[in-house]
């Protein structure tokens, strides 16, 4: 068995022996009262719980996962209930209920809010008190060889104008009229589709029970990357064919073969490929206006109301969002070779800065040259559960069916993919 698979086998034989770990223990009282019981699907946990029982032999915690916990939290029935839940989507009307109030651990001076990213604290706050608290978060970015580097002047950002702009000085045609090189295809990436309709403020989010969106922004998006394509790159066909025959290897090696200038990717992937790798490759953040988009599925921890160890739970994120903990729990990945399998805490950039900013890049050398700059992230609004599947079904359908129209004829509305959607979902 090879490195790789090692190391992904031990992480899930950790997982699974932390989530039936419960049925060896029921047994005993004393240790059912003082066990700290985490629901996530952040399979990284399970390394870290394992770390924390080994100083904290009083009140060890157990991972119970879930595919996706905020959708669990309303349906907890017979099953045990958690103390903390640590997930992607937990901010919103529906989940955030179900949470207590976190003032008393800044109160006692236990954490203090200039530890986190002012932004990423916002969202978990209910009327001014902190019911969820941000663990990790991850930043879109273009990736270029540095063979390539000569096109890109700026060193630390690139706007979609700049994007646009470089990537179309970078196309070349044979003598047939051919592409043989195209600086970027939109089309080739539905995350990137969609990352132009946050960039014009399409304003996605959660009104009651229902996603809303603002439809003129969306238009303009659209508009936005219809004539990007036509006007860099030709026409959609042109880019599908040219994605088709050249650019079917991974993302990283499309910008190594030369046959185009930038690709699109997030944070955690990148560096997670890039650990350890020498491809000649460097990266620019996304941004818009002076602000850095912050992915959708960031993580926040919290909790539960009716947990039956509070104490514990409070003792665990005290414990979990020290910088020296943090420190150490990378430490242990590098030594396990776990680092090319999670990137940084918890998949992405901690939550903390002084990590971010002093920690990080010593396990991540790219790092150094580009690290986020805090005053320029910003947040994305809160979503619903059912977002990843919505997003996908509702709105990349619809921008892929509307960019690939070039005649104008379709007839695709977001209203008519989001009933399609509901009866997928909710029938």
């Amino acid at each position: 068995m090879n490195k790789c698979k090692s190391t992904v086998v031990r992480v899930v034989l950790i997982t699974v022996f932390l989530s039936v770990f419960p049925i060896f223990t029921g047994c005993s009282k004393k240790t059912s009262a003082n066990r700290i019981v985490i629901w996530t699907s952040c399979r990284e946990f399970a390394q870290y719980i394992e770390y924390y029982n080994r100083s904290h032999q009083e009140d060890n915690a157990i991972l119970v996962y879930k595919e996706n916990p905020a959708l669990s939290l309303s349906q907890v029935k017979d099953e045990e209930k958690p103390d903390i839940v640590v997930a992607s989507w937990l901010p919103s009307d529906s989940t955030q209920k179900n949470f207590i109030s976190l003032d008393y651990l800044f109160d006692h001076q236990q954490i203090s809010t200039s530890m986190f990213y002012s932004q990423l604290l916002q969202v978990g706050k209910v009327r001014q008190s902190q019911y969820l608290l941000p663990v990790s978060f991850n930043l879109p970015a273009v990736i270029f060889s540095l063979d390539n580097s000569s096109f890109v002047t700026d060193s630390y950002t690139l706007s979609l104008e700049q994007i646009r702009s470089i990537a179309s000085s970078f196309n070349q045609k044979n003598s047939k009229g051919v592409y043989t090189k195209i600086g970027f295809a939109p089309l080739g990436n539905n995350d990137f589709l969609y990352l132009v309709t946050k960039l014009f403020n399409a304003d996605f989010h959660q009104e009651k029970n229902r996603i809303s969106w603002n439809q003129t922004q969306l238009d303009k998006s659209l508009a936005y990357l219809k004539d990007w394509i036509i006007s860099e790159n030709t026409s959609a066909q042109t880019e599908s064919d040219f994605t088709f025959k050249y650019l079917f290897m991974p993302y990283y090696r499309q910008v190594t073969s030369g046959r185009t200038l930038f690709a699109y990717t997030s944070s955690d992937e990148f560096f997670k490929v890039m650990k350890d790798q020498n491809h000649k490759i460097d990266y620019r953040w996304i941004c818009n206006d002076g602000s850095i988009p912050i992915n959708d599925s960031y993580t926040m921890m919290g909790i539960y109301k009716k947990a039956r160890n509070k104490v514990g739970a409070a003792n665990f994120l005290l414990w979990f969002f020290q910088p020296q903990t943090q420190k150490e729990i990378l430490e242990r990945k590098e030594s396990l070779g776990l680092q090319t399998e999670f990137f940084g805490i918890a998949g992405g950039f901690s939550s903390v800065r002084e990590v971010n900013e002093h920690i990080l890049p010593t396990f991540y050398t790219q790092m150094l040259s580009n690290l986020p700059p805090a005053q320029m992230l910003s947040l994305p609004n809160k979503l619903p559960a059912q977002w990843v599947s919505y997003r996908r079904m509702v709105v990349e359908e619809y921008l892929q069916q509307n960019l690939n129209d070039e005649d104008g004829n379709s007839q695709v509305s977001m209203k008519k993919l989001e009933e399609e959607w509901r009866k997928k979902v909710f029938n």
